[in-house]
């Protein structure tokens, strides 16, 4: 059609300018973008959501902590009173009749210890005996091993007491006892003894 039959005409005008101009796509380009705005707000909404239940979870979990750590500082200025005051003087008095009572025991002990240690020596001072066996039979392999490692044992201070299944070590004037029953691994045993020599 013409520019004049269209303007003499002006239904035809309006559904020529209808047919050149088309809004569906429009529509649908503005309903999907309206759907897509909901959801962004949606999950905006929820995210906040979260952000505010951890918000308060955090919140909550700094009034515990601080609520403890005041607690503990009381704890602290109490316990530091109570240190510089030093104590009741029963408390002193008690303390002092336990460690006078446990170092009676130690003594003790140390004697006990110390008597055990000669009674051994006695027992094995004869250093004979070691030559008397390695003579007795002096082609076994086996047996001679085991003379050489009690002559190890005693040239690094350690006697063995197999009556009560423990080595003794003697070292700078300290002797530690070490049991050699079958309770500890041979590689504790061992390593105890090499720690000590």
């Amino acid at each position: 059609m013409s520019e004049e039959a269209l303007i003499e005409d002006p239904s035809s005008l309006i559904r020529e300018t209808r047919t050149n101009f088309s809004i569906v796509n429009d529509t649908e380009a503005l309903s999907n973008i309206s759907k897509n705005l909901n959801e962004l707000q949606r999950i905006v909404r929820e995210k906040l959501d979260r952000k505010s239940d951890e918000l308060r979870q955090s919140e909550s979990a700094l009034e515990k902590s601080e609520a403890r750590l005041d607690a503990l500082r009381r704890a602290k200025t109490e316990s530091s009173l109570e240190a510089s005051q030093g104590g009741s003087s029963e408390d002193v008095f008690e303390m002092a009749k336990e460690l006078e009572s446990l170092e009676r025991r130690l003594v003790e002990l140390r004697q006990e210890v110390d008597r055990g240690l000669e009674q051994l020596i006695e027992k094995n001072a004869d250093e004979n005996k070691v030559q008397e066996l390695e003579e007795d039979n002096p082609e076994d392999p086996e047996h001679r091993t085991n003379v050489l490692k009690i002559q190890l044992y005693r040239s690094l201070g350690v006697v063995l007491d197999a009556d009560n299944n423990r080595a003794l070590i003697s070292k700078d004037g300290t002797l530690d006892v070490v049991p050699v029953d079958g309770n500890a691994s041979a590689y504790f045993r061992t390593k105890y003894l090499w720690d000590r020599l």
